[in-house]
C-alpha cells in the first residue's frame, strides 16, 4: 500500500471470492420466496458460524512455524502463552485465553487485540488484515491515544518494550477541545516520523476522545440521512411530522419495521447482523453529534447508502441488477474508505446479507424479508 491508500482494502482469498459469487452473482432474489430468503440467511449463519479467529490465529501460527488447526487449542493455547512471556515479558491475559477457548473476541478493549498480533510477530499490514478480517473491527483509529502509539511502533518497526514506554509516557496528554486535523493527515504524518521524542511530541497535540472521533462518516451519514428524510416526506399524506417520527420512519424505511425497545429484537439472523444496528435512540445520538461505536456508525452508513441507491435503482432485468449491484459496491466502498472505514468483507455476515439483497429485482424489500424473517 502507498502513502495514500487507507487500511480498509482487504487480501482477497479464495473462500472469500466463493462467498462473492454465491451472494452476488448467482439467481436474482425474490424477496417473496421463503426459500431465497431462508437461503441467503443461512448463508450468514454459517459464515457466523465459522471460527475466524482461530482459523486467523492457527495459520499465523503455522507460518511462524508451529503448524495447528482450529480443532488444536492446546496447542495455540501453549504457544500463545509462550509469546505473550517471550515476545511481550507478561502473562497473556485470560480474556485472549477464553478467545481461543472458543469465546468471541471483544475490541473494547483493543490493548488485547494489538498485544496479540504482536505477541505474533505482526508487521503493521498483517495487524490491519488481522483485525478486519479475524476480528471484524477498525485497526488504527488514529485520534485514539493507543491505535496511534501502535500504528506509529508497528510501522516503524519499533519493539514492544517501545510501546509500552510510549504509552506509559502519552497517559498524562491532555484531549485536544476541538479536532483540527483529519485521520490522513495523521496517519501520514505518523509515517513520515521516525523519531520516537518527535513522534509523541506531535501525539501530545493530537490526542482525541471517543467523541471527536469518525467525523467524516457522521458527515457522510447526515448527509446521506437528509435524502432518505425527503424521501419519505415526499411519499407521506401526512403533512406534519414531528422529528420524533421522523426518526422512527426513517429507521423503518432502513430496515423495513418500526422500533419498540426490546420487542423489535431481531433474534433470527447472525449476531454479527444484528448488533449495533441503528434505532431511532442511536440516530438520534449520531444526528446529535452524540458518542457513538464505530460498528453502529459503519452499519448506519450502508443501510443509508443502500436505501437511498436502490430508492432510485430499477432492477428490471438480470444484467442490469448486476450493472447496479457493482455500482453499488464501488460508490459504497468509496463512502466507507473516505471514512477510514474497512470496506465490504463478503465474510462478514452484515455484508454478506446486504450484497445477497442486492441481487434481487427489489433489493429493500428483500432486505425488509431478512429482517422480518428474523422477528418472526
Amino acid at each position: 500500500m502507498d502513502n495514500n491508500t487507507q487500511f480498509s482494502e482487504l487480501f482477497r482469498d479464495e473462500y472469500t471470492e466463493n462467498i462473492f459469487d454465491e451472494a452476488c452473482f448467482g439467481e436474482p432474489v425474490d424477496y417473496e420466496s421463503a426459500e431465497d430468503i431462508v437461503n441467503g440467511i443461512k448463508m450468514a449463519v454459517s459464515l457466523e458460524e465459522r471460527p475466524i479467529f482461530l482459523e486467523g490465529l492457527a495459520e499465523r501460527l503455522t507460518n511462524l512455524g508451529v503448524s495447528c488447526t482450529v480443532s488444536d487449542t492446546d496447542t495455540m493455547l501453549s504457544e500463545v502463552r509462550n509469546r505473550f512471556k517471550t515476545k511481550l515479558g507478561k502473562t497473556c491475559p485470560r480474556t485472549i485465553l477464553e478467545w481461543i477457548r472458543g469465546t468471541v473476541p471483544g475490541t473494547v478493549n483493543r490493548l488485547n487485540n494489538y498485544n496479540l498480533c504482536y505477541a505474533l510477530d505482526m508487521d503493521y499490514k498483517e495487524t490491519s488484515v488481522f483485525f478486519q478480517k479475524n476480528f471484524l473491527t477498525l485497526p488504527f483509529v488514529l485520534r485514539n491515544r493507543l491505535d496511534a502509539v501502535f500504528f506509529y511502533c508497528l510501522y516503524h518497526k519499533k519493539p514492544y518494550t517501545k510501546a509500552s514506554e510510549m504509552l506509559k509516557e502519552s497517559e498524562s496528554f491532555p484531549v485536544q477541545k476541538t479536532v483540527h486535523t483529519e485521520t490522513m493527515q495523521i496517519r501520514a504524518k505518523i509515517r513520515e516520523i521516525d523519531d520516537d521524542a518527535e513522534f509523541l511530541k506531535y501525539l501530545s497535540a493530537h490526542c482525541y476522545d471517543s467523541h471527536q472521533q469518525f467525523q467524516k462518516a457522521k458527515s457522510i451519514i447526515m448527509d446521506e440521512l437528509e435524502q432518505v428524510k425527503e424521501a419519505i416526506i415526499n411519499e407521506s399524506v401526512n403533512d406534519n411530522i414531528t422529528p420524533d417520527r421522523l426518526n422512527r420512519l426513517t429507521i423503518s424505511a432502513l430496515l423495513g419495521y418500526k422500533y419498540q425497545g426490546k420487542e423489535s429484537k431481531i433474534s433470527g439472523l447472525p449476531k454479527h447482523f444484528t448488533e449495533s444496528l441503528p434505532n431511532d435512540v442511536t440516530l438520534g445520538k449520531i444526528v446529535n453529534d452524540g458518542t457513538v461505536s464505530y460498528e453502529l456508525l459503519r452499519k448506519t452508513l450502508m443501510l443509508l447508502k443502500f436505501y437511498n441507491f436502490y430508492h432510485e435503482a430499477e432492477n428490471t432485468d438480470n444484467d442490469i441488477i448486476c450493472a447496479n449491484l457493482m455500482d453499488f459496491k464501488d460508490e459504497l466502498n468509496i463512502a466507507l474508505d473516505s471514512c477510514g472505514f474497512a470496506q465490504i468483507y463478503m465474510c462478514h455476515p452484515f455484508d454478506c446479507l446486504l450484497m445477497y439483497c442486492a441481487n434481487s429485482y427489489d433489493p429493500i424489500c428483500t432486505l425488509y424479508s431478512m429482517t422480518e424473517y428474523g422477528r418472526s
